[in-house]
């Protein structure tokens, strides 16, 4: 029998699989961990406690989702998502119209597509797509007032062309704002199709003159064409063109000076005005049968389509008949949107203003590189995310894809685009997170999670496996991300049985560690999202969280910083915190907390025993209540536990795992911890610090930083691991570990 002292230094390879318990082979295991709940691995090796979620109000009972509205780094808001309604957070309170009501909008969106929907921030704006509803804004116009509203959708996109001369449409009139009558010869309307575009193009100019130069006799009211438009001489006098073609598609010009030639012919110059080119577009407001519609013209029709049906036609690509685009973001300066396998371009910097141009021409119907683009994915599956990077990067249930410019030093447009596949793992409907340089998405399955970054020597994205150490620490699947950049950098995912994954996200530091928050009172974690605080300097936690059937909306406390005040920690959850008055021992106020037992810091010193009445109100005993003014801090407790894993100890160059072990003392090295428990693993575990025997009862025990060491008693097993419990509403940073362990035979 031989007594072995080891060390564990570091503990950010965080909470390893239990299919990596026999790996201590592998560098990540020497600095991982059997078990992390509600500690938080660092980037610079210690484990920290996380804080406690502080209570903000009630959530509708509706809610299902949260979201972000950034409109700039000091005016972040949460949005609470539910039944047809948005609320709405900032600056650490809920955003209310009278005090306990609070403010809301009216939105389309039931709470069960809450999380399917696509945002995209932009100015003022909050972009919404999904394909149940049509493409939508939510607009900040003040500083707590919102507005939801549709997008008008200008000039496009559209489907195919009708390929089948035998299907003709004819309008009864021409006029853009006119009502008109659209009639087919077949069945091709739907009352889906209300809301929706068409477009119907002339079938020639057969019947307009084309114009020329030096023409005499041009009568009133004549039409011409030139460059795909047709024009009319609404002078009211007959006259001679010049030499100047028209080309404008607004208003009345001159082809011409208006005087004489050399040989004193003229005058030579006819005023033209712009009346259609080769197509127009209507928006359809009522379908009668499957031959005739209703439609307002909103681009001016060809004056034949009166007279002569046309098969040029072609319905709006967005509709309730076809389904609307379910993802939306920004990318080269366009709105670019994605529906099934089709992707749109509007026309460059033609959005805002509650609408967005799809026009793929130009008013003589040349195509330009600045005009909207439709692009078909070539894939097996449908579109689940895109975002935008050096390309834009798509990920479907099979693959994931980069769309970019095939000539790099031209921008993106309709004849300069490829969709080039990067990675093959196929991508769960979760939208990624974007860190630093890289993207975050959830493979197919919800289970793992993959960092995309552009790799420069294969020119192509690379996806790792971020959970490849710990597969079971997102067993119950992903549904959301959040990242907090400061003061941790920290990486959220909410996981399908409402606790969250952390994982401090460092890439340059190659961090591997995860580990798990779970919620106190048996809470579950709905939803979370990040937003910076009013200073513009921390990032804030939000969540949606279910507790005993009722939904609250809590913020995940500051992080402490190393030497703030102990009266300032924040270890509960679903707390709150009051500014006592000296000697004060009756509050109220804690209704949420109503008939639990709660934890409570009184001026940096804990008061146990304390129970909430029904009535929201609590009290101290007389001896916790300073002779002067004082913080409370009260909420639900938490357990912070850690366990090691199984030590690889050499003995005679031989390993020590399989045998019996029997941990005897431990060294831990902490900084500004109180309350830790520690001891051998399923064991009795034993406080590491003891109150001074000069102490007095009724003030709190003073943080410690350094060395301490401690005898434990355990019994012999085959795991000689050790176990970390905080569990009183006080801080905890463990940075080493010393073990000191009986090492037995084999028997």
């Amino acid at each position: 029998m031989s007594a072995i002292r080891s060390i564990i230094n570091s503990f950010n390879g965080g909470e390893l699989s239990p299919r990596m318990m026999g790996r201590s082979d592998t560098a990540v295991y020497q600095i991982g961990l059997e078990t992390c709940e509600n500690f938080v691995p660092t980037v610079e090796g210690p484990i920290v406690k996380r804080p406690g979620f502080e209570y903000i109000c009630p959530a509708d009972d509706s809610a299902t989702w949260l979201t972000t509205f950034r409109f700039n780094l000091m005016q972040d808001y949460v949005i609470e998502l539910g039944e047809q309604k948005a609320r709405f957070y900032t600056n650490g309170g809920r955003i209310e119209t009278a005090p306990g009501v609070p403010y809301e909008v009216t939105t389309p969106y039931s709470a069960g597509i809450a999380s399917a929907l696509s945002f995209q921030q932009s100015y003022d704006r909050l972009y919404i797509a999904h394909r149940a509803h049509p493409l939508a804004a939510l607009t900040r116009t003040a500083a707590t007032t919102f507005a939801h509203e549709e997008l008008t959708v200008k000039n496009g996109p559209f489907r195919d062309m009708n390929t089948d001369e035998a299907v003709r449409v004819s309008a009864s009139g021409v006029v853009e704002g006119a009502t008109v009558t659209l009639t087919a010869t077949s069945g091709i309307f739907v009352p889906n199709h209300v809301g929706g575009l068409f477009r119907v193009e002339a079938l020639d100019f057969s019947n307009v003159r084309a114009w020329e130069p030096g023409r005499k006799d041009i009568a009133p009211g004549l039409k011409v064409r030139n460059d795909g438009k047709v024009y009319v001489n609404n002078s009211g006098a007959t006259g001679i063109t010049g030499g100047v073609a028209p080309i404008h598609t607004v208003g009345t010009e001159l082809d011409g000076t208006g005087t004489k030639d050399v040989n004193d012919v003229g005058n030579y110059g006819v005023p033209w005005t712009y009346v259609h080119d080769r197509f127009g577009i209507l928006e359809i407001i009522a379908v009668s049968d499957a031959q005739t519609a209703t439609a307002r013209v909103v681009r001016r029709l060809p004056d034949s389509v009166m007279t002569v049906p046309s098969w040029r036609w072609a319905f709006g690509a967005f509709s309730s008949a076809y389904a609307w685009p379910n993802l939306v973001t920004i990318w080269g300066s366009r709105m670019v949107v994605l529906k099934d396998f089709d992707l749109h371009g509007s026309v460059v910097g033609d959005y805002g203003g509650g609408q967005v141009n799809f026009s793929a021409y130009t008013s003589s119907s040349v195509t330009a590189t600045d005009m909207a683009f439709r692009r078909t994915i070539a894939t097996e599956d449908p579109a689940l995310w895109m975002v935008a990077d050096r390309k834009l990067i798509i990920g479907t249930a099979s693959r994931e894809i980069a769309v970019g410019a095939v000539n790099t030093s031209l921008a993106v447009s309709g004849d300069n685009i490829a969709a080039d596949p990067q990675s093959f793992y196929g991508s769960d409907q979760v939208y990624p997170l974007q860190v630093a340089s890289s993207t975050i998405f959830v493979q197919r399955g919800g289970r793992k999670l993959r960092e995309v970054g552009y790799e420069f020597a294969r020119d192509r994205y690379i996806a790792n496996n971020l959970t490849v150490w710990a597969r079971h620490v997102t067993r119950s699947g992903i549904v959301q991300m959040a990242f907090q950049k400061e003061p941790e950098e920290l990486m959220f995912a909410v996981r399908g049985d409402g606790q969250l994954a952390v994982h401090p996200h460092a890439p340059e530091q190659e961090i591997k560690g995860f580990a798990r928050i779970i919620p106190a009172g048996g809470g579950k974690i709905l939803s979370c999202v990040c937003v910076t605080d009013q200073d513009g300097v921390d990032d804030e936690l939000w969540a949606l969280i279910l507790r005993d059937g009722k939904k609250s909306i809590e913020r995940m406390a500051r992080w402490r910083d190393d030497g703030d005040p102990l009266e300032d920690a924040f270890f509960v959850d679903a707390g709150l915190t009051v500014i006592a008055t000296a000697g004060q021992t009756h509050f109220t106020g804690a209704a949420h907390l109503a008939g639990k037992s709660v934890a409570v810091l009184a001026a940096g010193a804990v008061v146990e025993g304390v129970t909430v009445g029904e009535d929201g109100a609590f009290n101290l005993p007389p001896k916790a209540a300073p002779n002067a003014p004082f913080r409370v801090t009260v909420g639900l407790p938490f357990k912070a536990r850690c366990v090691t894993l199984r030590p690889e100890l050499k003995l005679n160059g031989q390993t020590s795992i399989g045998l019996k072990h029997r941990l005897i003392r431990i060294g831990v090295r902490v900084l500004e911890t109180v309350g830790l428990r520690v001891g051998g693993a399923g064991e009795k575990l034993d406080n590491l610090f003891d109150r001074p025997t000069d102490g007095r009862m009724d003030q709190s025990v003073q943080p410690y930083t350094g060395d301490m060491t401690k005898s434990v008693s355990s019994s012999f097993n085959r795991a000689g691991q050790a176990e970390f419990i905080s569990e009183a509403p006080l801080p905890a940073t463990i940075i080493a570990a010393m073990p000191r362990i009986d090492v037995g035979d084999d028997a």
